[in-house]
C-alpha cells in the first residue's frame, strides 16, 4: 500500500494511533517538499510555541471552578465566572488553550473517556481575584476545567484535515507519497498551497477560490443576505440544528470588519459542519463538504460567489 494510502487508512480508523499518523504525515511532507504541510505537522507533534500560533480547533470555551476554605466551612468545587477577574484576563481565562504534542492529549483518554482534565489556575490569581466570590471563605486552588469530549473533538478534527488534504493530495497526484525525498514538487506551489489551505487551515479566501464544488446549486448566495447563506447550506445536506448560532457568529464577524475575524469565524463552522453535511449527502466526503460550505460562508461575506 501506498503512503498516502497508508495515511488515509490510518486516518479513518476509529482507534488510530495519531501520533504515528502525524509521523506518516511528516515523511509525506518530506516527500513533497511542502513547508507549511511540515510546519503544522511538527507543531501537531511537538505542541505550538505560543497561544497565538493555536488553530481554532485547539481552543475551546470553558468553566472554572476553585476550592474554598473557611473558618467553619469548606467548598471543594464552586464555580468561578470569570467576571472576577480584571477584564484584560477574562477571555484568556473563558477559554483553554490546548497547545501541548498531540500525544500528551492521546494519553488522556487512553482509559474513561467520561468527565474532564484540568487547567490550574496561577495560585496568587485563584487567591486574590476568586475569593472575592466567598466573603466568608477564602480560595486556595483554581483550575479550568476542559471536558473529555473536548479533546476527543481535538483528535478527530486532525485526523479529518489529514483525510482530506491526502485525499485531495492523491487526486491531483496520485505518486506523490512514493516520491524520493529531495526531488521536484508534485504540483505547483499554489496548488500545494490551495489544497493545505483547504483542509489544513481552512482560509476562507484560498477554499473560495476553489474550483472543486459540492454540487450544483440553485440557491445563489448573496453577501449579506441570511437567507440566501441558509438556503444554501440546507441544500448541501445540513439541518437547521446544525447551524443554530451561525448567523449570531457571522454578524458578529461582519461587524468587526477585520479580514482575521471572518477567517477565524468561518474557519470555525466550516470544520463543525462538515462532517454533518458529508453524513447527509451520499457518497460525499468531507473535504468535498467543507469546500461547499467555505465556498457559501465565502460569498455571504461578499469574498466570492459560491
Amino acid at each position: 500500500m501506498s503512503l498516502i494510502h497508508d495515511i488515509q487508512a490510518a486516518a479513518i480508523a476509529q482507534d488510530s494511533d495519531i501520533p504515528t499518523l502525524l509521523r506518516m504525515c511528516k515523511l509525506l511532507a518530506a516527500r513533497i517538499s511542502h513547508r507549511e504541510f511540515a510546519d503544522w505537522v511538527d507543531r501537531e507533534l511537538n505542541g505550538y510555541p505560543s497561544v497565538k500560533d493555536l488553530p481554532d480547533y485547539r481552543v475551546v470555551r470553558v468553566d472554572s471552578y476553585g476550592s474554598f476554605i473557611g473558618t467553619f466551612a469548606r467548598a471543594d468545587k464552586l464555580q468561578i465566572p470569570v467576571s472576577v477577574l480584571p477584564a484584560k484576563l477574562q477571555e484568556q481565562f473563558r477559554n483553554a488553550h490546548m497547545g501541548s504534542s498531540i500525544s500528551a492529549y492521546t494519553a488522556l483518554l487512553s482509559g474513561d473517556r467520561s468527565g474532564s482534565v484540568q487547567e490550574p489556575w496561577p495560585v496568587a490569581l485563584a487567591v486574590h481575584n476568586a475569593s472575592k466570590l466567598t466573603p466568608d471563605m477564602q480560595c486556595v486552588s483554581a483550575w479550568k476545567e476542559i471536558p473529555i469530549g473536548a479533546i476527543v473533538r481535538l483528535m478527530d478534527s486532525v485526523k479529518t484535515r489529514v483525510l482530506g488534504f491526502a485525499i485531495d493530495l492523491e487526486r491531483e497526484a496520485p505518486d506523490a507519497g512514493e516520491l524520493p525525498i529531495g526531488s521536484q514538487p508534485p504540483l505547483s506551489r499554489e496548488k500545494m498551497t490551495q489544497i493545505f489551505n483547504t483542509n489544513i487551515t481552512g482560509n476562507v479566501g484560498n477554499v473560495a477560490n476553489a474550483s472543486s464544488g459540492f454540487s450544483q446549486s440553485s440557491i445563489i448566495v448573496e453577501p449579506g443576505n441570511w437567507q440566501s447563506l441558509q438556503g444554501r447550506l440546507l441544500e448541501l445536506g445540513l439541518a437547521d440544528g446544525d447551524i443554530e448560532g451561525l448567523k449570531a457568529d457571522l454578524e458578529r464577524a461582519a461587524a468587526a470588519g477585520s479580514p482575521e475575524e471572518k477567517t477565524k469565524i468561518a474557519s470555525t463552522w466550516i470544520g463543525r459542519l462538515a462532517g454533518k453535511a458529508a453524513s447527509g449527502a451520499a457518497g460525499v466526503g468531507i473535504e468535498v463538504a467543507a469546500a461547499g460550505i467555505a465556498k457559501a460562508i465565502a460569498a455571504y461575506f461578499g469574498l466570492a460567489a459560491a
